[in-house]
């Protein structure tokens, strides 16, 4: 098998198997107990907590818990429940189909045919009953790198509270939520070898943000629930293990898929790549090949022994193309031809090499 989906879902790092199997048995109790034998599962709340902290530069009491990516989107739209919101035309689907329940009214802005959201054109579209702006850090379905810190910029000119996704982003390139100007950032766990379930939102201090759900006071009266303590144990051991490594990792994987992309564009007349002028995650790449379906291609390299996706996991079962190219600027009939591939740490250059070759085999037999 040749795994080339990890902006879908990575596999989880030994290391993390380990620090939740070790969680499960040793610190098994509820971190809200005030007796004595529920120290250790108060300590290792406490130290998961500043741990993600120190990794996005902010203060271990802005940092709460979710259940992942999705939840923490949700929560955060609730500050502009019955508002206005900018959002970008591009988030992931948890971000836009929140902001249209939860919002009055949105406006959604387009990127440009690079895959980027603009400032000015986010500056366009604000109102004086803005409420909150929300653009992601990195595009899920082609890699692109938004300019959020620039967006945080004037969106802190304002005085509108900026959100950003950064569940594709965090692990891979730095996240620094003082240097991007955010007051609300969310991350997963299950994108940098760590357990699915579990994620955080940041929440700048100061800011009051609704729960999205009623119950006790846990993650400071934003999400009740007894924690998922050893989900956030593998998170913790996961953020670790990406912050060692992140800058060697990135330019190996950068490496890796820019010599995949060549091959493709040698070897398939109009081959491109999506956003290629943009700035890009390392692993992620969106190509498009004319005339050669992406759900023909996805089920003729599964059959081979090759998984790679057509866009975001979470809408490939649904109808129509993906929101994200056709708002690029492709037709209907080109954005059904784009595959993403997507690496990971184990990712080797001869299974790029096979891969493409089967690509290209495809796009022959189209």
């Amino acid at each position: 098998m040749i795994y080339l989906d990890h902006a879908a879902t990575t596999p989880p790092d030994a290391a993390v198997i380990r620090a939740m199997e070790q969680c499960m048995r040793d610190t098994w109790q509820n971190p809200s107990a005030a007796y004595a034998a529920a120290g250790g599962a108060r300590r290792a709340l406490r130290l998961a907590r500043q741990a993600l902290a120190a990794m996005l530069n902010a203060e271990p009491q802005s940092v709460a818990f979710t259940s992942g990516g999705t939840e923490g989107n949700n929560m955060a739209l609730t500050l502009a429940r019955g508002g206005h919101a900018v959002i970008s035309a591009i988030e992931h689907p948890s971000v836009l189909r929140a902001a249209a329940l939860r919002c009055r009214e949105v406006t959604l802005v387009p990127p440009d045919a690079s895959g980027i959201i603009q400032p000015e054109a986010v500056a366009r579209a604000l109102r004086p009953d803005t409420r909150l702006i929300s653009v992601m850090l990195a595009n899920n379905e082609t890699g692109a790198i938004q300019p959020v810190a620039d967006i945080g910029a004037l969106a802190r000119a304002r005085r509108i509270p900026l959100h950003c996704d950064a569940v594709q982003a965090f692990g891979h390139i730095p996240v620094d939520v003082a240097a991007l100007n955010v007051d609300l950032l969310t991350l997963s766990g299950h994108k940098l070898y760590g357990p699915r379930g579990v994620g955080a939102l940041f929440v700048r201090q100061g800011l009051e943000l609704p729960p999205l759900m009623s119950g006790g006071g846990q993650e400071f009266g934003l999400r009740p629930g007894t924690e998922n303590l050893p989900a956030i144990c593998g998170l913790r051991v996961s953020a670790e293990l990406a912050a060692k490594d992140m800058t060697v990792r990135a330019a190996r994987e950068t490496d890796l898929l820019r010599a995949f992309e060549d091959e493709l564009k040698r070897h398939v007349p109009g081959c491109r790549v999506l956003a290629e002028d943009a700035p890009r995650l390392p692993g992620v790449t969106a190509v498009l090949l004319p005339g050669l379906a992406s759900e023909r291609a996805i089920a003729k390299l599964d059959l081979l022994g090759i998984q790679v996706s057509g866009g975001a996991a979470c809408a490939s079962r649904e109808q129509g193309v993906s929101h994200v190219y056709r708002a690029m600027g492709l037709t209907d009939a080109e954005a059904a031809c784009v595959l993403r591939v997507s690496i990971g740490r184990a990712t080797t250059a001869e299974e790029l090499q096979t891969a493409a070759k089967a690509i290209e085999q495809t796009w022959r037999e189209r």
